[in-house]
């Protein structure tokens, strides 16, 4: 499944990890890639048990339960990634739980001026989500994410997730790419399959998509955490010297 990924080299933490002249257009994941994933970790972990116990009147710790169960149920469906349905399920306003703590609210390690160095280099940058069209916009009106990037696709517009292969034929009839020639970075590792089986050549995996918990190795794709260590850097060291 991995052998359509570029592989990464042992360079320099000041050298790109990639070959540049070899990618046109990049797709980016939001949650856990662009943005801190400690976020939706801690609203989904924590204040949507607590707001499900309080609206069906059982314990948090059952709430929890339930919750794990179900989402085990409908993993990789677009149903997991729904607000509509969650609402509906837990009987609560998830946009409203969504936005008790937007001050969590944050930009991964060099997402920022990745983002920024990517317009300059003009190439076309599209996030690719399966977040609800309601969480884009939370996480845009804190950020200013989606002024960052050429276009904003949720997996929600086209009724299927990334994990499906429908997506990518969607994504790429909506916005043409050439597979060959661009990157695409996630941290969901069946959706990089899923991306991989759709021919994307170039792929990478975010190894600390939450600063809160411990950084990932073991996994199947080339992986980064700050995104400084995968596009040139316009400074030399002895530029940074006072």
């Amino acid at each position: 499944m991995q052998a359509n990924a570029t592989p990464l080299n042992n360079i320099r933490s000041a050298e790109p990890m990639l070959d540049w002249t070899a990618i046109d257009t990049v797709l980016l994941d939001m949650d856990g890639t662009l943005i801190d994933l400690n976020y939706d970790n801690h609203v989904w972990n924590d204040l949507v048990p607590a707001a499900f116990a309080s609206a069906a009147d059982i314990q948090v710790t059952e709430a929890k339960q339930q919750l794990q169960h179900h989402m085990r149920e409908i993993h990789g469906t677009i149903r997991f990634y729904s607000f509509d349905y969650w609402s509906s399920y837990c009987g609560i306003d998830m946009t409203g739980v969504h936005n008790l703590v937007p001050h969590m609210i944050d930009y991964r390690c060099g997402a920022r001026a990745f983002l920024n160095w990517l317009r300059d280099s003009r190439r076309p940058a599209i996030i690719a989500t399966n977040a609800h069209r309601d969480s884009v916009d939370i996480k845009h009106r804190h950020t200013g994410i989606c002024n960052e990037v050429d276009a904003v696709v949720s997996s929600h517009d086209y009724g299927y997730p990334k994990e499906d292969p429908e997506f990518w034929r969607q994504l790429q009839r909506h916005h043409p790419y050439d597979p060959a020639r661009t990157l695409f970075v996630d941290d969901n590792e069946p959706v990089l399959d899923a991306a991989a089986r759709a021919g994307i050549r170039h792929l990478l995996c975010v190894s600390l998509p939450d600063s809160d918990r411990p950084e990932r190795h073991d996994l199947s794709y080339p992986s980064f955490n700050c995104f400084t260590d995968i596009y040139p850097q316009c400074h030399t060291p002895q530029q940074n010297r006072t």
